[in-house]
């Protein structure tokens, strides 16, 4: 059984995830570090949103490049973004199909296959 879409509720689920499997590095930052996690899973969904209502999967592409300079900048694992991108991916599939969910994911493996 499919679940109604939620960005709340994947945010949530994927920041425990990320402190599940990358909890040793990422507890120093404590309970700060994990809104901040969730901040950025929830801002990702922003800019799927604005693609989305635009009709143009390339904004979240541009989005995805931008994000990847200033991550390297600060000194944040490359890999961090990628895996971010493809969880979101992953989670997508517990909710209702629809043509939201479907350019969402299309949307994060464009963005990956251009990181790469």
């Amino acid at each position: 059984m499919s679940l109604p879409f939620s960005e709340e509720a994947v945010a949530e689920a994927l920041t425990e995830k990320f402190y599940e499997q990358d909890g040793a590095e990422l507890e120093k930052f404590g309970d700060r570090g994990r809104k901040h996690t969730k901040e950025d899973l929830l801002h990702h969904f922003n800019y799927l949103n604005t693609a989305y209502e635009l009709e143009n999967e390339q904004i979240f592409v541009d989005y995805a490049l931008w994000l990847h300079q200033v991550l390297v900048t600060r000194g944040v694992p490359e890999e961090m973004l990628l895996k971010s991108f493809a969880w979101i991916d992953e989670e997508l599939e517990r909710y209702e199909e629809d043509k939201r969910m479907a350019f969402y994911q299309k949307c994060l493996r464009l963005a990956n296959d251009a990181l790469r």
